[in-house]
């Protein structure tokens, strides 16, 4: 049961307080007063001085109190309360407000933020004296703090010794999500006009770290768990709405709810003039297509342009290795819209999320179409799918066992053509760049729908640089095996016979990916050049290209490119396979299948004439099939019609 006080404060100023207190109950036991100012304890004191008016029949007059300050109060004033130690009851006349002394404060914010406040204030009326401040947050009190630090710049500026600065830490982070507003007060009055701090919609710097703190506190596993399934659904809802926004579904519905509408609608808005957003189509290869890497990445660059210009929207996966910002960037600046993690951390998440919105899936090689033919049918059953060969790798295997004698890569080159046979029967389509791999997956595969489809190969001119001798050059991807093993058939086969015919030649392999067994050809005419910034330079003083395969598939993009910057090429009939005919007067001089044949060739074109009229021939065989005119021509009748569908025009399922 509380008992009652009774008392009054009496006196409340700068140099003492004064009053009296006592419980009727109990009028001979002292009350003992806290005195607190601006919320502290800074003194206690017995109500047990006598005071006759005090003095009575029931009460013996011991029952008051009085004492100087033993520190001096706030310049600012102060709030003072005097309540009793047992049960913290206020004395009547508690609280006192102590008004601020005469000042004059000038100053300014120069920091506020979540985290701290910074700045200066100096008193002009008393120059040498330490102000102190409250700090308030939304109308709290936060801290107080005194503006006492050194700042050379207030010195410097001619305010004293320039100890007036301040800093305040905020013991936590102010949330992020609202508003909030920061003030500074010198007792009740208000110094500088007050700092608003404006809440974040987005997922700024501060909310990322406010974030960061709430989950480092999470101890028990519950909390961690629960945490775990709420950031799994969030991130799923952002992958679901980046794939809506990809594909356009919402809009693309409304563009055929509007075609519907006009064909049983006279007065309706014609749909001629309705913008469709463009069909997406998914291109899936290993990894970001680089033309200077070989000849695939330039394949599926021309293909991917062809479509885009025919209204697709096109966006780039890669399975094995993730592209990098480099690589984002060169393909965003052609247009081509690079899916990569978190949103899309791999293929079978870009399938399951663009799903239906997908009009086109392009899977480029072998294993890509086995590892994603069959989550295509699953998640976007309405798509055309399109595996894009490269080169038959069964082929080349078969063609490579046989020329190294090497019965165990025949019995692998067999169960893989099972393999592409089966992902030609899946596809939709099969795009393949040579006619004789075309004739090769019909005769196998009868119920595939295969098309030749080249790439574009635009033709330029060439910057020449005399040569001090002549010099001929082998360009390839040399993680291939077909071009490792054609530059050491080219040098320690055919060149020495080189050296015979033509003193003075020198030979120069350039490529990417070469391994040590390249590096070990290197000799005094046989340059080892690696990767190039600039092709064209490197072979500016080049008098012919060589193309010395002796197994592989496919149409070879080296013999394309050398023709296109003006150069003659003498090959193997593996390299002119797909290209030329080997019994055309054309191209007989061009192909040769033996080392002396090839010495032979070369030291044909050494001789400009002969070197000019083959490059005439090869640059009109660019023009007519591998122009983008061909290429446009081969992939349209393969790829949906963009045009929304009509009702009468339903989605047929693969």
């Amino acid at each position: 049961m509380t008992v009652s006080l009774v008392g009054y404060v009496d006196v409340c100023n700068r140099d003492q307080f004064a009053g009296w207190a006592l419980e009727p109950a109990c009028p001979d036991m002292p009350v003992r007063i806290q005195v607190h100012v601006d919320g502290e304890l800074v003194d206690e004191v017995d109500a047990d001085h006598f005071r006759a008016d005090l003095h009575g029949e029931e009460w013996h007059g011991n029952h008051a109190f009085q004492k100087v300050w033993p520190v001096p109060l706030p310049h600012e004033g102060a709030l003072v309360e005097f309540t009793d130690t047992r049960e913290g009851r206020p004395l009547t006349g508690s609280p006192v407000r102590i008004p601020p002394l005469p000042s004059s404060l000038v100053g300014a914010f120069d920091v506020a933020d979540r985290y701290h406040i910074a700045g200066w204030v100096r008193d002009e009326v008393c120059l040498d004296r330490t102000v102190w401040l409250t700090v308030r947050v939304d109308g709290q009190p936060a801290g107080r703090i005194a503006a006492n630090r050194f700042r050379a710049d207030l010195r410097d500026a001619g305010f004293g010794t320039g100890r007036h600065g301040f800093h305040h830490v905020f013991s936590s982070p102010i949330d992020p999500l609202t508003d909030h507003v920061i003030e500074l007060r010198h007792g009740e009055e208000r110094f500088g006009t007050p700092f608003t701090i404006p809440g974040t919609a987005s997922l700024s710097a501060d909310l990322k770290t406010h974030f960061s703190d709430i989950l480092r506190g999470l101890d028990a596993p519950q909390e961690r768990a629960d945490a775990l399934t709420f950031l799994v659904n969030e991130a799923e809802r952002l992958r679901i709405r980046d794939a809506a926004e990809l594909t356009a579904i919402r809009e693309r519905e409304e563009v055929r709810q509007a075609l519907r509408l006009h064909l049983t609608e006279a007065d309706s808005t014609d749909p001629a003039q309705t913008t469709a957003p463009r069909p997406v189509a998914l291109f899936i290869d290993d990894r970001a297509p680089d033309p200077e890497r070989d000849a695939g990445s330039v394949a599926i660059l021309s293909h991917i342009h062809t479509i885009r210009n025919l209204g697709y929207r096109c966006c780039f996966m890669a399975s094995r290795l993730s592209p990098g910002e480099k690589d984002r960037m060169r393909l965003e600046q052609q247009g081509i819209e690079c899916l990569m993690p978190p949103v899309f951390p791999c293929p079978e998440e870009a399938l399951r999320q663009l799903g239906s919105g997908l009009e086109v899936v392009y899977l480029h090689r072998l294993n890509n179409a086995e590892s994603y033919s069959a989550l295509t049918r699953a998640f976007a059953p309405t798509a055309t799918l399109i595996w894009s060969v490269a080169d038959l790798a069964s082929l080349r295997l078969h063609r490579q066992a046989a020329v190294e004698s090497r019965p165990e890569l025949d019995r692998f080159a067999s169960r893989l053509e099972v393999r592409e046979n089966m992902c030609a029967w899946l596809a939709d389509f099969v795009l393949t760049h040579s006619a004789i791999e075309a004739q090769r997956l019909s005769r196998t595969v009868p119920t595939a729908n295969v098309h030749v489809v080249p790439w574009a190969v635009p033709v330029s001119s060439r910057r020449r640089r005399p040569p001090e001798a002549p010099v001929i050059a082998f360009v390839g991807h040399f993680a291939h095996d077909p071009n490792l093993d054609a530059a050491k058939w080219l040098v320690l086969t055919i060149m020495p016979r080189l050296r015979q015919v033509i003193p003075g030649l020198r030979c120069r392999l350039i490529g990417s990916a070469m391994p040590h067994a390249v590096h070990t050809l290197t000799a005094e005419d046989v340059e080892i050049v690696g990767t190039v910034p600039n092709l064209q330079d490197a072979l500016a003083d080049v008098s012919v290209c060589v193309a010395p395969l002796r197994f592989g598939a496919g149409i070879k993009g080296k013999v394309l490119e050398s023709w296109a910057i003006g150069l003659p090429v003498v090959m193997t009939p593996i390299a002119a396979e797909g290209l030329v005919d080997p019994a055309s007067p054309t191209w007989r001089t061009t192909i040769a299948d033996t080392p002396s044949d090839f010495a032979e060739r070369i030291a044909n074109f050494l001789d400009p004439t002969t070197g000019r009229k083959q490059v005439r021939a090869g640059r009109r065989l660019l023009k007519t099939r591998f122009s983008e005119q061909a290429v446009i021509a081969a992939l349209s009748p393969v790829l949906p019609a963009v045009f929304p569908a009509t009702e009468s025009d339903p989605p047929v399922l693969n």
